[in-house]
């Protein structure tokens, strides 16, 4: 009966296929919990409305007309500030949101605490920190006051404080040695190939010894056997 969307500037785009496939739900009752009903657009907030009632909020192309194009305007500085304007779409919406400001909210959550904990950088942190901050091209970038500079100075310098390897990642240096991995292929292979599997099957040829001494029927026929299938191999192969 009841559907309720948290976070619902994730349906703001109304030719999204998320926005199609949620506004064809059968509800009797809808309810949209979003912290920025509005963003970049103010279609994006007919998109909430036409969702939450497609019967009023009918026509995307007059509340375009009606409010989204005049207001543009006004951001912009094209058009003259419309203060009628404005309580009117504060006027048609007011019934439809509830909204809850910081002021009442704080009322009803309890005490905040804060505990401040002064964390010293090691040895190598100090060293990264004090080597980023002495470099010419930082000292430049910090010079020419851009805010999108300094801000990426900053980050860097959060790198070094949370982990000097986000900063400057070094190497994996274990004392544990191990050998290339170096693959043989036996003769013995090479002679497998060349039988023809539908005239002759040797077990010895496919170096299945045990499988082959199992078909003996005595412990001593089988030791025979064995050391005869020993001196019938070309060690020096291997």
């Amino acid at each position: 009966k009841y559907l309720i969307l948290d976070e619902a500037q994730h349906i703001k785009n109304f030719k999204s296929q998320r926005w199609q496939m949620l506004l064809n739900f059968q509800s009797s009752r809808r309810l949209l919990l979003t912290g920025t009903p509005l963003q970049n657009s103010l279609m994006e907030l007919w998109s909430l409305m036409h969702f939450l009632m497609p019967s009023v909020f009918q026509s995307h192309r007059e509340f375009r007309e009606w409010f989204a194009n005049p207001v543009t305007g006004m951001i912009e500085g094209s058009s003259d500030y419309n203060e009628s304007l404005i309580k009117r779409l504060h006027k048609v919406l007011r019934p439809f949101l509830l909204r809850r400001l910081k002021c009442e909210v704080e009322k009803q959550l309890p005490k905040k605490y804060e505990h401040v904990v002064l964390c010293r950088l090691s040895k190598r942190q100090r060293f990264l920190y004090d080597d980023f901050m002495g470099q010419t091209k930082t000292k430049e970038t910090l010079a020419t006051g851009n805010f999108m500079s300094v801000i990426n100075v900053l980050m860097q310098l959060r790198k070094v404080c949370n982990h000097p390897n986000m900063f400057e990642p070094r190497p994996i240096v274990s004392p544990y040695r191990m050998e290339g991995l170096v693959y043989y292929t036996a003769s013995l292979v090479y002679d497998i190939c060349k039988y023809d599997p539908f005239k002759h099957v040797s077990l010895s040829a496919l170096n299945l010894l045990l499988a082959d001494v199992e078909l003996c029927l005595t412990a001593f026929a089988a030791a025979i056997k064995f050391c005869i299938l020993l001196k019938s191999f070309n060690w020096g192969d291997y």
